[in-house]
């Protein structure tokens, strides 16, 4: 079997789940000298579920070491609700000694890779070309999947609502591009009173029949508006007990559809938005220039640092900025310790009008023109980060030079 020796800097990112705490350290330990997993949390007993869905949506590793000598039962049960997150989260198996029945029943129930100790740096490196040769292969295969985008208000009442439907408006009309439109707000969602639409069904039967989506059902879950495809909240406030994944499988059912899915959201404390902002590509945090507004900006984007989220996918908008703002932008940035991403500017009488009409704010409007230099930029950079990060994916690959 061909060897390969690998150049220095490739690496993948991981999550370590291992309770046997004595390996761990013997194979973080080895890091050091190699570095040829990047690890982005060390959990130190087998989490629920629920638990490593949230995990993983928010660090996004690229695979997951996972700890077979403590508990082989229990990692061998968590191995299927892995291998069922898309993008594909790569399992590599790690024990105590190289057991060949335990080695055959994780790869069996899903394991990409098995490590033993002592983890020397050559098996490591073979390890590590063949998983990344896999994802390779998966990205030539995989369908190409739409951004999802997500808009969220530190606080109801901030103008996210505005800023996500006419946002999702100006990229339909964007070279005809396909966009949703999704109201995830299930207990005082909007967008369907906005539009004037009258629906049948909503987000809500979506995620309750997540397993049986269709082209026919997700026909009759959205309406089309101006070319721009919109799923409403449910007409009456409900408050529906759902499991994580659901809520998973309906977006990613609508990112093979579409370019771009917009997602407007409540609160990022609330259950629904914390399921949903694990999958978004781009966070969208709205504000407003009023003290109690940039209060509640500064706690979320605390809560977003604690709950484990990079800061590279979270932005912070500021909405109806005016001249008459006592703070500038350099001020709020340093009340949130975060740069302000982009401002809009305060039009109170375009959005009622536009309100009252059902529909966008016109895009001669000044308001209108923030908006749609706004969206012109935001799949393009979105797109070129996926570029970057393929061709850095083909150097990796480039890095495993077989030996003689």
């Amino acid at each position: 079997m061909a060897s390969y020796a690998m150049k220095p800097g490739i690496e993948l990112t991981a999550l370590l789940i291992c309770p046997n705490r004595a390996l761990a350290q013997q194979f973080t330990s080895t890091l050091a000298e190699n570095k040829t997993f990047n690890i982005l949390a060390d959990v130190k007993s087998y989490p629920t579920p629920q638990a490593l869905d949230m995990r993983v949506r928010q660090l996004r590793p690229d695979l997951i070491l996972l700890d077979l000598s403590t508990n082989l039962e229990t990692a061998l049960g968590l191995m299927p609700y892995i291998t069922s997150f898309r993008p594909t989260v790569h399992i590599i198996g790690l024990h105590s000694t190289s057991d060949a029945e335990v080695i055959m029943r994780s790869l069996r129930a899903g394991a990409t890779e098995f490590l033993c100790a002592p983890f020397d740096v050559p098996t490591q490196n073979t390890v590590l070309a063949r998983v990344l040769r896999l994802r390779e292969n998966e990205e030539r295969t995989q369908p190409a999947r739409g951004k999802l985008i997500a808009f969220v208000g530190a606080k109801a009442g901030y103008g996210a609502t505005t800023l996500a439907y006419n946002t999702a408006y100006a990229l339909s009309k964007e070279g005809r591009k396909k966009i949703l439109l999704a109201d995830f707000d299930l207990l005082g969602g909007t967008i369907s009173f906005a539009l004037k639409l009258n629906h049948s069904y909503s987000l809500l039967d979506g995620i309750r029949h997540s397993d049986q989506l269709d082209n026919s059902l997700w026909t009759a879950l959205t309406s089309n508006v101006g070319g721009l495809d919109i799923m409403p909240a449910p007409e009456k406030p409900e408050a529906m007990s759902f499991e994580g994944h659901r809520v998973h499988e309906v977006l990613e059912y609508a990112r093979v559809i579409y370019e771009a899915v917009i997602v407007d959201l409540p609160a990022a404390y609330e259950r629904i938005s914390m399921a949903t902002l694990g999958d978004a590509d781009q966070i969208f945090i709205v504000c407003t220039p009023e003290l109690p507004s940039l209060h509640m900006t500064r706690k979320c984007i605390a809560f977003l640092d604690q709950m484990g989220f990079n800061r590279e996918r979270f932005r912070v908008l500021v909405n109806r900025s005016s001249r008459k703002d006592e703070l500038s932008c350099q001020d709020m940035e340093k009340v949130f310790n975060f740069p302000v991403h982009y401002t809009f500017p305060d039009d109170y009488t375009t959005v009622h009008r536009a309100l009252t009409a059902g529909k966008p704010v016109p895009p001669n409007c000044e308001l209108g023109k923030h908006i749609r230099k706004f969206s012109e930029h935001l799949l393009g950079s979105e797109q070129g980060e996926e570029k970057k990060k393929k061709s850095i994916s083909l150097l990796n690959l480039a890095a495993l030079l077989p030996e003689s």
